[in-house]
């Protein structure tokens, strides 16, 4: 009873702004989900292993109160047509419809891992690790923080990697791409995004892309060094091409908070590395939901 309520009031503390969460408050349990998904074997798309994946994430979003929604294509790929489903979930704080309203931010990532040919590639921080500290951060979220809950939707992009070895114009990039084409012509779209990818490795190393939006980077940099944590998050001088550039394109203003993957030899198994469950940290993932956490509540005030 006395752990159950020291960790309680540390929970509180965190909602209030006081304190800082513990890696046995966030971190513990984003490692967890990250394991579940990677037993599920590798996720290409259209895979069945990618199937059981979703199931995964709708039952624990389900679990925590938010309602989900799938949105499902087909794509012509270098390998042929293919099936995508992106899942969407919105929290209704008072009830009602949460489809009813216009979120005011989206929290993302990418739900398949890569297809290597004659390699099992589980993609745990590529990108299992942020799919499961956003599963993490909805059921805080939902528990602790209602009123912020209820101005996000949440979005797991399928088909983010490239059928080919790297992502060009015509392959790559299918979920987010979809999803964004979605908002393209609405009159009122969500104000901001925050998209996560490679957030759960060990020695955490996070760098900003050149082509974030000014506001947006300097909300994270400001959370990072309130969480005592800016040698892991750091701008970049460079730009890349993820899930963030079709939603900066149709006009959601959408930052990445992505790994920086020109020194991992695990990625995509380069240099003989395992983007496996080995690499992955429950002290990252606490680091890197507590930034991310304090970020969403600066942009919503």
């Amino acid at each position: 009873m006395k752990l159950r309520g020291f960790l309680f009031l540390f929970a509180l503390a965190v909602t209030t702004g006081t304190a800082t969460a513990s890696p046995e408050i966030f971190g513990k349990a984003a490692y967890d989900h990250t394991a579940a998904i990677l037993a599920k074997g590798p996720r290409p798309a259209g895979s069945s292993g990618l199937k059981e994946v979703r199931s995964y994430v709708i039952a624990q979003l389900e679990k925590a109160g938010w309602a989900v929604k799938e949105q499902a294509f087909t794509c012509k790929t270098p390998t042929g047509k293919v099936h995508f489903v992106n899942l969407r979930a919105r929290f209704a704080a008072n009830g009602g419809d949460p489809w009813q309203t216009l979120p005011a931010g989206v929290l993302c990532a990418h739900i398949d891992s890569k297809l290597i040919p004659d390699t099992e590639f589980l993609g745990a921080d590529d990108a299992a690790s942020a799919c499961g500290a956003i599963l993490e951060m909805a059921r805080f979220l939902a528990e602790h923080r209602p009123a912020q809950a209820s101005q996000l939707e949440l979005a797991f992009f399928d088909g983010e990697e490239a059928f080919g070895t790297n992502i060009t114009p015509n392959d790559g990039l299918y979920g987010s791409s979809a999803y964004a084409l979605m908002w393209r012509n609405q009159p009122r779209k969500p104000r901001f995004g925050i998209l996560l990818d490679m957030i759960g490795h060990q020695n955490l190393r996070v760098l900003l892309p050149a082509d974030s939006p000014a506001f947006l980077k300097a909300h994270v940099l400001e959370a990072a060094a309130a969480e005592n944590a800016g040698k892991h998050f750091q701008a970049s001088d460079y730009s890349i091409i993820d899930d963030h550039a079709p939603l900066n394109a149709v006009g959601i203003p959408t930052i990445d908070l992505i790994g920086d993957f020109s020194n991992f030899a695990w990625w995509h198994n380069h240099a003989g590395g395992k983007d496996d469950l080995s690499i992955i940290s429950a002290d990252s993932l606490d680091l890197s939901i507590r930034v991310t956490l304090r970020t969403l509540e600066r942009v919503l005030k």
